[in-house]
């Protein structure tokens, strides 16, 4: 996928820590009443996911985890930590772009006349469900600055 476009579909940020990687670290994990829920990956990575989220499969036994995003901690030589936020392309995004495809495509080659307002419908209801998770994105980005930066 083009680098460019992808850029532009995930959401990147990040906030500098005037403290060690390690501080910073022990207080993550001390995590009390942020809104949203920690999920280590490694040593200097971990998930943040909303409590709550509009719009995506919070079921208990489905894979999707909701609106989250990706934090990578590194410690900088003068004493301060980098976090380096970003979202991944979401998975109902990707299901929802081949179902329109999949309909625009059975449209235009059936027999059946089909509205014409059906054609744009899926587009727009797709970049509508992109900005819905955008918006949640950057609110549950901007809860984990907010911790981030008053500790």
């Amino acid at each position: 996928m083009n680098q460019k476009f992808l850029n532009k579909i995930i959401l990147k940020d990040s906030i500098e820590y005037d403290g060690s990687a390690n501080e910073l670290k022990q207080i993550i994990r001390e995590e009390g009443n942020l809104g949203f829920r920690v999920k280590w990956i490694d040593h200097s990575t971990f998930k943040f996911i909303s409590n709550i989220s509009l719009g995506t499969l919070l079921v208990n036994y489905l894979p999707v985890e909701g609106i989250k995003g990706i934090a990578k901690i590194s410690e900088l030589n003068n004493g301060k930590t980098i976090v380096e936020l970003n979202t991944k392309i979401r998975i109902e995004l990707y299901f929802f772009a081949v179902i329109s495809i999949v309909l625009i495509s059975v449209g235009l080659f059936s027999e059946e006349p089909w509205p014409i307002w059906t054609f744009a419908f899926f587009p727009i209801a797709l970049l509508w469900f992109w900005w819905v998770y955008r918006l949640q994105e950057k609110g549950l980005f901007k809860r984990l600055k907010k911790y981030i930066a008053k500790n």
